[in-house]
């Protein structure tokens, strides 16, 4: 990359790492990932480019409030903190913050609002920012520019500043908290999981939202960073020395948001008792989380959802291409009976029965449902055992019939609507929303039928919550579930970013995670 192909957001992102920076081979190699450049070469060519810019050998003088919030500490008594973020010379949104500080006293919550820095040279604030750098005084006693170990597994990262218009503004910061979670500040939310090995706490990393106004250039990224602006904060909450729980609160534009099964509006708190619809994380029935179901269902009791909405219900272990052709895995499964498709069948069943007590259940077509209808595909003379005979030519012959009506559903979804009439089983085309939230994507599948990314789902014009992956994350409005399965099976061996979580969709169009933490899996400390 050469000096004049750099566009003034990227110009920005130099000055503000010079500026910002705590050594300059750091500064190096965050601008390296950031531009793309080639590490090895890129400390020459971007000290060439400081030179081209007439930045200053020295930082800045920095102003008062950003001094003194470089010397905030956090409050040691507290077991919840409230984090958000506000950028420069920008005025709050004064209703949402007024709502913040009456959640936090109904729930005795540290608010830090991390001191965001926006310089741009194209930038409407810029003659005045330059002259006078500052935060609304109304935050003021809130702003945080330190780093703080708020738990043995939890960090608030707010000495990093990130560039308001980065598209993702958690690349290249997995290792900075080492082992712990972390919470950087930023007007757009994202969340993901890093993987880790069994002896280590889950590790995720969350932006936080903004608690300022709109403020970006009249350009191509301020206007891309003005659309996935929100407001929004990250709630984290101590539940003992080994536990922690964490989520991200996105508010309205009146500055009214949901938190579990509180609803903060006009600074006044109130229980919910019920919310729109519940994503559960994968079930894969067989392989499920007994104790993670459980308080699921305590879940549904204090929230009431109006819909519920299942992935992979089916896990096809007994029948598994990806192992029926081993015969040390077959001898194993055989001596346990867990080749048994009957027995697997039924407990599906079995399990899909407990939801029946709730007025809309809708199960999203997903990739191992059709490890059924693949497995049909064998010879049934050459399986591994003779016990799924008879299944197999029940199975068979509903394929056939389905494809001589030419309507293919699949095996698992017929035996469903058979079983529970009442619930909805989608198709891969279908389309099924819950408040804006397009939910019938189970995330295997993406365009044009390839390989299923975030990176596609992003580029939707809708708000879309899928499955598939057992790693909660969320880029903006794409969310995607975790799991409901125990956290270790046969082919997540090594390293893991697999998480129990499932999302919430509140009446208001916004959705949070919920994760199941620890020995007992809650989700919270908070008491209906």
């Amino acid at each position: 990359m050469r000096f004049k192909e750099l566009t003034d957001e990227q110009k920005a992102e130099i000055i503000d790492s010079y500026r910002n920076r705590e050594s300059i081979g750091t500064t190096v190699e965050k601008l390296a990932i950031e531009l793309g450049i080639k590490y090895g070469s890129s400390e020459r060519t971007i000290r060439k480019w400081f030179k081209k810019l007439d930045l200053p050998k020295k930082n800045e003088p920095e102003p008062e409030q950003y001094q003194l919030a470089k010397e905030k500490v956090f409050d040691k008594s507290k077991k919840r903190f409230i984090i958000s973020y506000a950028q420069n010379n920008t005025p709050v949104h004064e209703k949402f913050l007024k709502n913040i500080e009456a959640y936090a006293e109904y729930i005795d919550a540290d608010i830090h609002i991390i001191a965001g820095r926006y310089k741009n040279p194209t930038s409407l604030w810029t003659s005045e920012q330059e002259e006078n750098e500052w935060w609304d005084s109304k935050v003021v006693k809130y702003l945080d520019a330190n780093r703080h170990d708020i738990h043995k597994y939890m960090s608030i990262m707010s000495d990093v500043k990130i560039q308001p218009t980065a598209v993702n503004p958690m690349s290249g910061m997995e290792g900075m908290s080492k082992e712990n979670s972390c919470v950087f500040g930023h007007p757009r939310i994202h969340m993901t999981t890093i993987p880790v090995l069994d002896s280590n706490s889950p590790k995720m990393m969350l932006t936080t939202g903004a608690i300022t106004e709109i403020n970006y250039t009249d350009s191509k990224a301020g206007k891309k960073s003005e659309f996935h602006h929100q407001f929004g904060f990250v709630i984290v909450e101590i539940e003992s020395s080994e536990v922690f729980h964490v989520r991200q609160v996105t508010a309205d534009d009146k500055g009214s948001f949901y938190d579990l099964f509180h609803y903060v509006n006009k600074e006044n708190i109130s229980k919910i008792d019920e919310i729109e619809g519940v994503v559960v994380g994968d079930l894969h029935y067989g392989e499920h989380d007994e104790q993670v179901l459980d308080n699921t269902f305590k879940l549904f009791k204090d929230l009431k959802p109006k819909n519920i909405v299942l992935h992979d219900i089916y896990d096809a272990k007994s029948i598994s291409y990806h192992t029926i052709s081993d015969p040390f895995i077959q001898f194993g499964m055989e001596a346990r009976n867990e080749n048994n498709l009957k027995n697997e069948i039924e407990n599906m069943l079995d399990g899909l029965s407990k939801f029946s007590q709730f007025q809309n259940v809708i199960i999203v077509k997903s990739n191992h449902d059709v490890h059924l209808d693949k497995f049909l595909m064998n010879d049934w003379r050459k399986l591994p055992t003779a016990k799924n005979s008879l299944e197999y030519m029940e199975y068979s012959s509903m394929l056939l019939k389905q494809h001589a009506s030419g309507n293919v559903i699949g095996v698992i979804p017929e035996i469903v609507n058979k079983r529970f009439p009442k619930y909805k089983t989608l198709g891969y085309n279908d389309s099924y929303k819950i408040k804006d939230f397009e939910i019938s994507m189970h995330g295997d599948i993406g365009s044009n039928g390839s390989r299923a990314s975030a990176t596609q789902f992003r580029k939707l014009n809708t708000k879309i919550i899928t499955a598939h992956t057992h790693s909660p994350s969320r880029f903006d409005n794409v969310l995607c579930t975790g799991t409901t399965t125990k956290l270790r099976l046969s082919y997540n061996k090594g390293i893991s970013s697999w998480l129990q979580a499932h999302v919430l969709i509140f009446p208001n169009g916004k959705a949070q995670h919920v994760n199941f933490i620890g020995k007992d899996k809650n989700y919270t400390t908070f008491k209906k």
